[in-house]
């Protein structure tokens, strides 16, 4: 490691789903990258078990007692770059990054939502703050920075476009050899795989509704699997798509080796989504070299349509029943993806634009107090 090098503190406190697996994989990168790299994560870290090159903490809580965690691991440590993953609540946000300032040490934040799904419009002016006091701000892609910038007035030269959205899971899943929750698969099966948490939104009764409407043949197998992945789901409906088609439900908590292990086996990815969604859930398929078929409210930067999988519209039946029992445009898209670059090259390429951005954090000044002025009108909110 150089000596120039900056020393960084990853923090992310769900230990679960995407933003683990994304710090995961960027904490890799760092140090691959020579970056003297911690991770501080959740304490119900679903990576405990999985080996990282990298020193790592679940310690992490929500509430205060999170926020305290971080200051501690701040002094003990001495970072030059504390990147956050995750914000809670942006008034503790707020005076960590005041309080990190005065210790010397900057405070970066890549916020993967830029508003919390609950409340966010009571909470739209802290967050606008926050984004204005936080030394960069960093966009994973393009709509991203076009919001924060325009609908949160976060300062230009405070906001970073680092696009990528690089999986741990996807290093590890090729050679993954934890057995699948679902059946062995059998020669001659076309598997087709459902993924995710119960949600409405993403399209499982449209899915159903059209596999109880046809006739398919014996070789097409359908594995929905997720932690509550059958809400809002009848049991009419679901009985009636199980006899049109073969469907093996996994409707719990999949563990991350299980995940890989579903994804391997797996001969197209569905994501027939009926809300706008913006889902990491493309960027792993494409990792690990899946199709997808997806809706067209599924967002996704990075999805070139025949290079990743092929979109119909979201509420056209007919068109995703053709694209179902299609497979010759399923033969040119795995040609493409056979040629796309390994997981550990993108990750690596975003790692080394991360160090840059470090190092030109590092090298400017601290702002003043002044910056932290609080207007009258947002103390209330304080304890939210």
């Amino acid at each position: 490691m150089s000596r120039n090098d900056p020393r960084v503190l990853l923090v992310e406190a769900s230990g679960r789903g995407f933003l683990s697996h994304y710090s995961h994989a960027l904490a890799l990168g760092l140090q691959r990258a020579g970056i003297e790299t911690q991770l501080l994560t959740g304490r119900r870290d679903e990576l405990g078990d999985w080996a990282v090159p990298f020193h790592k903490q679940a310690c992490l809580d929500r509430g205060w007692r999170g926020w305290r965690c971080v200051r501690r691991q701040v002094i003990e440590t001495r970072p030059d770059i504390v990147h956050l993953q995750w914000v809670d609540n942006p008034f503790r946000a707020l005076r960590f990054v005041r309080w990190a300032h005065k210790q010397g040490v900057r405070v970066v934040y890549t916020p993967h939502n830029i508003l919390p799904h609950e409340k966010r419009w009571l909470l739209m002016p802290a967050y606008r703050l926050l984004y204005r006091m936080i030394d960069r701000v960093v966009a994973r892609d393009a709509h991203l920075a076009w919001a924060l910038e325009e609908l949160l007035d976060t300062p230009g030269e405070r906001l970073m476009l680092l696009p990528g959205s690089p999986n741990f899971l996807a290093l590890q899943a090729l050679e993954c050899q934890a057995d699948s929750p679902a059946p062995k698969k059998v020669a001659g099966e076309r598997r087709l795989l459902f993924f995710g948490h119960g949600c409405r939104r993403k399209g499982l009764d449209r899915l159903l509704e059209t596999v109880a409407g046809n006739h398919w043949p014996g070789t097409v197998h359908l594995v929905v699997a997720g932690e509550g992945v059958l809400g809002g789901i009848s049991d009419a409906l679901l009985d009636a798509a199980s006899r049109a088609a073969r469907i093996t439900l996994i409707d719990r908590y999949v563990a991350p080796r299980e995940v890989a292990a579903l994804f391997r086996d797996a001969d197209l990815l569905l994501m027939p989504y009926v809300k706008q969604c913006k889902s990491p859930l493309l960027d792993l398929a494409a990792a690990l070299r899946l199709p997808v078929l997806r809706s067209d409210r599924v967002q996704g930067a990075e999805f070139c349509e025949g290079v990743h999988g092929c979109t119909f519209a979201h509420d056209d039946h007919a068109a995703m029943e053709r694209r179902l029992r299609q497979t010759r445009w399923l033969s040119g898209v795995r040609d493409r993806l056979a040629a796309m670059d390994d997981p550990l090259a993108s990750i690596d390429r975003l790692a080394e634009d991360h160090r840059q951005l470090y190092l030109k954090v590092r090298s400017e000044c601290l702002p003043g107090g002044e910056a932290y002025w609080l207007p009258a009108f947002l103390a209330p909110l304080s304890e939210v």
